[in-house]
């Protein structure tokens, strides 16, 4: 059986708001890792951040993408589901280096932004991904 097409663009597809929504978020965290004044005892910590947070970024920016230039269902959802999966993995990475900075006049913007952004995304990503797996499974179940 193939894939409902409504199902399947439900669950590639993320409201533009709320891509808007990240991407100012994004660039107000990037603004902070290169302008902000954050201070840690580790010397190249500041290049490390700012280098996570760019990758974060263009990782961001391939989990909003719009996904119907792909041809085959199974391939929409594939693509979505690796593409969270490196967006999991790139904000495990920025928390990491993150968590390693002592001070400085902007650390409790940076964090504050920073919490904000990963958990809403982690909430996103936690319901978007089940809903993908179950539409895996599901085709999976029907083919057997």
């Amino acid at each position: 059986m193939d894939f409902d097409p409504a199902a399947v663009q439900a669950a590639v597809h993320l409201d533009a708001g709320l891509c808007l929504r990240w991407r100012r978020e994004w660039g107000l965290l990037m603004d902070l890792a290169v302008w902000g004044e954050l201070r840690s005892t580790q010397i190249g910590l500041p290049g490390k951040l700012r280098k996570r947070v760019l990758e974060f970024g263009e990782r961001l920016r391939s989990y909003g993408s719009d996904r119907s230039w792909i041809p085959h269902p199974r391939e929409q959802i594939k693509n979505a589901l690796s593409t969270s999966l490196q967006t999991r993995e790139s904000l495990e990475k920025v928390s990491e280096i993150a968590g390693q900075f002592s001070n400085g006049a902007d650390i409790a913007a940076f964090r504050t932004v920073w919490e904000a952004l990963s958990a809403a995304l982690m909430a996103d990503m936690a319901a978007r991904e089940e809903l993908l797996v179950r539409l895996l499974n599901q085709q999976y179940q029907e083919e057997v």
